[in-house]
């Protein structure tokens, strides 16, 4: 291990491991039952917490949205290559009478009597439509929807990455405000073991009241302390369980659980950069992403090229008289037909070449896109790897500051029971003690949460190969 730490992390390289491959790989976890949705645990493992947020975040929601929407757009794509077929059936009947009529000199007259009459009429049509040629188009439709399913699919990846390392993030930043809770604790302990001292000497006049009151008010200052942890506690808390996709109210009361443990080792970036390349899933989703822009472009292309249509029909109808019954399905009268037409736009306004310099520039802000990413992939690996190696050598002299001021705490209070030490003394004593381990404690939280920001990156947890 590492180094041991108050609480203990010695599980952390499994958990980094089991979050970074969800997050980069895509890997399917089993979604908790629908008792485990509507309420968690009172204590809790980072994780569980992963494998609640990957079920119920909003977030990974809203992204298979957009993946099923683009599926749907890629069947959409295929069928355009399929002929549109369709059937209809009308029964008819209409009526009519006529009292009026136009005489020869041209003037209306009336009818010495109203005539009346009626007509029934049944039709059925089979008709099929077929594009023969659309200038090209169905091809790169095809083309970019393919590409265009990729690439949610690589953002529902990314989104999976994204929710595991904010709830790694999250889970940490609350167990450090749960460890500095427990520290204050331990702080109002060592206080009150102080007024105590301070008590039974100033029974016996070995100390003025000075001393007494310091010490009463310094338990005091602790306790303040400890309200204002114990707040930033419920907020962390809080926060992690809104990263998981459950009320904030679900965080009251819970209990974190951590491993055993430091993560060890200096990570190789060299490594870690040319591996974030070829498997981090933004990048494989702007990859995708400019594959749809430039078959967007040959989309746009196609809009100078002919197009060509089949269609083919087939009708039924049959005129009845008023007393022939109104449902009638076999008409006699038959007719059908076929028909190939052509066309060509020669010019349309500069619409074409309006559309076809947005899908350039559309592809030439992908490409940008996508060499963005990968300067930014290699300048983050290099800034957290540059992070881990300073807190590694931070941490191993924080330790020892520790070590030495809890020794000298020590040494002080026997002193200060002898009175051969003032209590300014023993109080610059204690102040040190409570400065190192707070500082020992923090640093470990940043050097975890600078390897969780790291497995971002990678496929497997701190010290693998």
């Amino acid at each position: 291990m590492r180094r041991s730490a108050r609480g203990g992390w010695s599980g952390f390289r499994g958990v980094v491991a089991l979050a970074a491959v969800l997050a980069i790989g895509g890997l399917a976890i089993p979604a908790p039952s629908a008792a485990q949705r509507s309420t968690i645990p009172d204590t809790i493992d980072i994780t569980r917490a992963i494998r609640i947020a990957l079920s119920e975040s909003p977030v990974l929601r809203m992204s298979r949205t957009e993946a099923d929407r683009a599926g749907a757009d890629r069947l959409a794509a295929w069928g355009a290559f399929l002929p549109t077929a369709g059937v209809s059936a009308d029964l008819s009947r209409s009526s009519f009478s006529r009292t009026t009529f136009v005489g020869e000199e041209g003037l209306s007259e009336t009818l010495p009597a109203v005539l009346t009459s009626s007509s029934q009429n049944a039709v059925q049509t089979l008709f099929m439509s077929w594009v023969v040629l659309d200038r090209g188009r169905r091809f790169s439709e095809i083309s970019r929807s393919a590409a265009s399913l990729r690439a949610a699919q690589r953002r529902y990846d990314d989104r999976q990455r994204e929710v595991v390392l904010t709830v790694r993030r999250d889970f940490l930043e609350a167990l450090r405000r749960q460890e500095l809770l427990e520290l204050t604790r331990t702080q109002i302990a060592d206080r009150e073991l102080e007024l105590e001292i301070a008590s039974r000497r100033y029974e016996i006049a070995a100390v003025e009241r000075t001393d007494l009151l310091a010490a009463e008010g310094n338990l005091l200052n602790a306790r303040i302390a400890l309200a204002a942890e114990e707040n930033q506690l419920r907020a962390g808390l809080r926060q992690l369980v809104v990263s998981m996709g459950l009320p904030p109210d679900a965080g009251d009361g819970l209990v974190l659980r951590p491993d055993d443990g430091m993560p060890e080792g200096v990570p190789d970036i060299d490594f870690i950069v040319q591996t974030a390349v070829t498997s981090d899933p933004e990048l494989a989703a702007l990859d995708a992403e400019r594959s749809a822009a430039a078959a967007s472009l040959w989309t746009a292309r196609t809009r100078y090229l002919p197009e060509v249509r089949v269609s083919l029909g087939w009708n039924r109808t049959e005129n009845f008289g008023p007393e022939d019954s109104f449902w009638q399905f076999n008409p006699g009268d038959t007719r059908h037909g076929f028909q190939i037409s052509a066309s060509w736009s020669l010019f349309d306004g500069f619409q074409r070449e309006r559309e076809n310099a947005q899908a350039s520039a559309a592809r030439r802000q992908a490409e940008e896109d996508l060499r963005r990413r990968r300067l930014e992939i290699e300048r983050d690996v290099r800034r957290y790897g540059d992070d881990i190696t300073r807190l590694d050598q931070t941490l191993n002299l924080l330790e020892r500051v520790y070590a030495i001021s809890r020794e000298r705490l020590e040494m002080q209070q026997e002193r200060y029971r002898l009175g051969t030490v003032s209590f300014t003394e023993l109080q610059q004593a204690i102040d040190a003690v409570q400065r190192a381990e707070t500082d020992l404690i923090q640093q470990q939280y940043d050097y975890l949460i600078a390897w969780s920001s790291l497995a971002e990156y990678i496929e497997a947890g701190p010290g693998s190969p």
